[in-house]
């Protein structure tokens, strides 16, 4: 029995693929010292501003289909699980993280890549000294 097959599919599937990876983001990220130093890192949207603020600056300087976007989960993950009182490895994650970013820094953007270092810094530390108080 004979059949029909439609290759427009097919066509339009390699025509994408010809076009090339989608255009990266051209706007350079917002960076505010008043919005980054006024949050609470222990607070979940606070954390989830950083982490979408580190993804917006390494997007813009950085290639999305190297390691940078599965370290970043990683990283999400173990602040996640730190914050639900489970054992995570924050350090190391985060130590990961800061060595690819370092490794990619250049004169062009070492201010961009500082505040992503911060950041890190900042959802590393928050949640153990602010966390732990005495009562008498």
């Amino acid at each position: 029995m004979a059949r029909i097959l439609s290759f427009d599919a097919y066509r339009q599937d390699k025509e994408r693929l010809r076009a090339g990876p989608p255009v990266r983001n051209t706007r350079p990220p917002h960076l505010s010292d008043r919005e980054l130093w006024t949050r609470d890192y222990r607070e979940t949207d606070n954390i989830i501003f950083a982490i979408l603020k580190i993804k917006e600056i390494l997007d813009y300087h950085l290639y999305y289909d190297d390691v940078w976007p599965f370290l970043l989960l990683s990283f999400m993950e173990a602040v996640h699980n730190r914050n639900q009182g489970k054992a995570a490895d924050l350090t190391g994650t985060g130590a990961s993280i800061k060595d690819y970013v370092l490794s990619a820094m250049s004169q062009d953007n070492k201010r961009d890549m500082s505040m992503v270092l911060l950041l890190i810094e900042l959802l590393e530390k928050s949640p153990g000294y602010r966390g732990t108080t005495s009562t008498p």
